[in-house]
């Protein structure tokens, strides 16, 4: 259904559901947690709710008006014909969906093994919270973006490099600064918001903050592995994430160290992430190297800015 509404340029509408269906989620997560309801149940029933908001608003939002057209409207020829153009298609994106799945749930098996099942609650709150914004800015953004790439590419190919640029870094730019803020206030915010107790999943969202913010400008390069039949490449890029991300979580484990295991953890999936964008960015015959260096600097320097500005609160205040 999500891929008829990016078929039938009903944009408006899906950014809508999707907006609506992850803050209804969110929101009862964040609720049971808020009233002392935490459990995994908590995260459990807020993935259903999203999930079903979705599909009964994709459903009855115009999608079962014009269901009875694809038992219709069919060519057999021409499924075959599609279906042998793209067929390593299958060999290479459903390993990756599966992986990218694996790569997720890496920390909850290795934290639960290593550090217990509360170590993991923090992390999956955490992550639920930084995942809030990708959820709503990114998943809305892509869609319209993949289909925006694929008619640039079979009618104007040179302008998209142009476009692919602009949205990268409108999404740099726009996640800077408040990941930035999450990186260094995250122990704090969580504090204040939910109370000592989560502090730690304060520090969790300061390891991860930058990944995120690299995750979410992702979005203006990962839909061209697509458009450019490169799923062998993006294929390999979520291989290697899992790779790090397995690596430095068990380095963690043998030194026993939850910080240096969520530290190595964050930065490796940043470094991995950074990369593959860049290798995306560079088939285009984007000057990654400049565009590398300026984004780093970028986030070098909004680091020292808040950094600074935390050691003048605790200076003044503590």
């Amino acid at each position: 259904m999500s891929a008829w509404y990016l078929r039938a340029k009903a944009f408006k509408k899906r950014v809508g559901i999707e907006v609506v269906s992850t803050v209804a989620g969110r929101s009862l997560t964040l609720g049971m947690g808020w009233i002392g309801y935490v459990s995994v149940g908590g995260l459990l029933l807020g993935d259903l709710l999203a999930k079903t908001t979705m599909f009964f608003s994709m459903l009855f939002s115009g999608f079962h008006q014009h269901s009875s057209k694809l038992w219709f409207r069919f060519s057999w020829a021409r499924i075959r014909s599609v279906a042998w153009e793209y067929r390593e298609y299958p060999f290479y994106v459903m390993p990756t969906a599966y992986l990218n799945t694996l790569a997720g749930q890496v920390p909850i098996f290795l934290l639960s093994t290593g550090f217990g099942v509360s170590t993991v609650g923090l992390y999956a709150f955490s992550t639920s919270l930084l995942e809030l914004p990708i959820n709503l800015l990114g998943n809305a953004v892509a869609p319209l973006f993949l289909q925006k790439a694929i008619e640039t590419q079979q009618q104007e190919p040179e302008r998209l490099k142009q476009i692919c640029l602009d949205l990268y870094n409108k999404l740099f730019y726009l996640g800077l600064l408040p990941f930035g803020i999450i990186t260094i206030f995250g122990d704090w915010i969580f504090s204040f918001v939910f109370g000592s107790r989560w502090a730690q999943a304060g520090l969790f969202t300061s390891y991860l903050g930058y990944y995120y913010m690299f995750k979410l400008a992702s979005y203006a390069a990962n839909p061209l592995y697509t458009v450019l039949h490169r799923q062998r490449t993006a294929l390999l890029g979520t291989v290697l994430l899992v790779l790090t991300r397995t690596g430095s979580l068990l380095l963690g484990l043998s030194l026993q160290s939850l910080k240096i295991g969520m530290l190595l953890f964050g930065m490796s999936s940043l470094v991995v992430t950074f990369l593959v964008d860049m290798n995306i960015l560079y088939l285009l015959h984007v000057q990654v190297l400049r565009l590398a260096i300026r984004s780093l600097l970028l986030m070098a320097l909004t680091t020292v800015v808040l950094w600074c500005l935390r050691a003048g609160f605790e200076t003044l205040f503590v």
